[in-house]
């Protein structure tokens, strides 16, 4: 998979999962500690979230964080994995 390709996947994958889950950009950006900007930044495809950030987001998400760059992992996991609050 090229770099484009991956930030493309990125992007398409954070706005869907976040309007998915009910979320605004400013709310995901608190659960980050990051603020709308920044998250409206990877939206755009401007910028990507590092490799913490990504983690977090796959928690709030319940996805791997495969799943946020290829959108081959899986997409919940039903023991539990995603029933931490941040």
């Amino acid at each position: 998979m090229e770099k484009q390709e991956m930030r493309e996947n990125i992007r398409n994958n954070l706005v869907e999962l976040r309007i998915k889950h009910g979320y605004n950009q400013t709310e995901v950006g608190r659960k980050v500690g990051k603020n709308k900007q920044t998250v409206a930044s990877w939206e755009q495809g401007v910028s990507l979230p590092d490799i913490t950030t990504l983690y977090q987001l796959s928690k709030i998400y319940g996805v791997t964080m495969e799943y946020l760059y290829t959108k081959e992992g899986d997409e919940e996991h039903d023991k539990g994995w995603n029933q931490r609050k941040y």
